[in-house]
């Protein structure tokens, strides 16, 4: 990723250096180009670019995020939009880019009524004109059914993946995923390797999180886990808990061993900053770590909460649906009275919710 850091405004700023730099991703060039086509400074003005550097920019710079949602802007840019395609005055790209930023002023409701089926039919006009990010909205709605769309992992599959053939890096990630799971097109753990790769040079962490998996797994490439812990470090320096896999996987190479040296008071601390995350499975670890004494004084009253935690974590946009394995322990915890007071019922209760939970998997 290549930084540029100068503002607009500033007299020693160069156009053709911050538009390298907000191609390769990096979200404040991203904003002060788009400020340069929303006033023409330097280049002839653009709105439907500006939305769309603003709009890439959003999850990380501030800026670009209060730009986009303040409602004046949001009315002047659906009337402009409007206004273009339906007119003469674009071509080409440019006339599919605006067609694009218009279906997401009705994907979002901006200056006009949110529409998804709107939105869809101005995304598919822009993506028959070539227009990579179209192709990433309407691969998004056939994998949801979404804006009147069915259903379609392969629909969705050949949208990504236009998109990420022209260079819209962020489908590299979804392309990748789309090979490791077979949703769409055919298992190929090799692609999917490939991909992973090529989006985590675009600085994508779930990317970085997906390649410490493949390396952990020998998935793609050949097994190495000092790299899979080099790749779930690089996640875990962004700090927080926004990526709980790559804190538990990086737990779980310190409890095991794997790529570093044994230390179950760092793999405890791992799971314990995941968990908080709402992670069943970190849950579930952090619960077994209780109940054996690894990395912490044994509890097994704070097991069984740990235990209840995961069982009952239900997340159906996250595919969370309780945890088996800790269902089971529960039914193990109340058959023997350990950690909570003995009670047949109970025991026979979460074991058939853990029988049901790992028949439907």
């Amino acid at each position: 990723m290549t930084k540029y850091e100068k503002k607009y405004t500033d007299k020693s700023f160069d156009i053709d250096k911050c538009r390298e730099s907000a191609q390769s991703g990096y979200a404040p060039a991203q904003y002060q180009l788009g400020q340069c086509y929303e006033e023409g400074k330097g280049i002839e003005r653009n709105l439907a670019k500006a939305f769309k550097l603003y709009w890439l920019a959003s999850d990380k710079c501030c800026e670009a995020k209060e730009r986009l949602n303040k409602d004046s802007y949001q009315g002047q840019l659906a009337k402009w939009l409007k206004k273009m395609v339906n007119g003469k005055q674009l071509v080409g790209a440019d006339l599919a880019e605006a067609m694009c930023m218009f279906g997401c002023c009705y994907q979002h409701g901006w200056g006009v009524d949110c529409d998804m089926a709107s939105a869809v039919k101005w995304w598919q006009k822009a993506a028959d004109l070539g227009d990579a990010y179209a192709n990433d909205r309407l691969g998004y709605c056939y994998s949801l059914g979404k804006g009147g769309l069915p259903k379609d992992a392969e629909q969705a599959f050949a949208h990504y993946l236009k998109a990420a053939e022209v260079g819209y890096f962020e489908d590299f990630f979804s392309v990748g995923l789309c090979y490791k799971e077979g949703e769409g097109v055919e298992r190929d753990e090799e692609k999917a390797f490939g991909w992973f790769n090529k989006a985590a040079k675009h600085d994508n962490p779930m990317a970085w999180v997906e390649l410490g998996h493949c390396y952990a797994a020998g998935s793609g490439t050949a097994q190495d886990y000092v790299k899979a812990v080099e790749w779930y470090n690089k996640t875990v320096d962004l700090g927080g808990n926004a990526f709980p896999d790559a804190l538990r996987s990086l737990g779980s190479c310190y409890a095991a061993g794997y790529g570093v040296e044994q230390d179950w008071n760092k793999a405890v601390e791992l799971y314990r900053q995941a968990a908080k995350a709402d992670d069943p499975e970190s849950q579930y670890l952090l619960a077994r770590c209780y109940a054996e004494g690894h990395g912490v004084e044994q509890d097994m009253t704070e097991a069984v909460r740990l235990y209840k935690k995961a069982a009952t974590n239900i997340n159906e946009n996250k595919r969370y649906f309780g945890h088996p394995g800790a269902m089971r322990c529960l039914g193990d915890c109340y058959a023997n009275g350990i950690g909570v007071r003995k009670n047949a019922k109970q025991a026979a209760a979460w074991y058939a919710k853990a029988a049901e939970q790992e028949h439907v998997a």
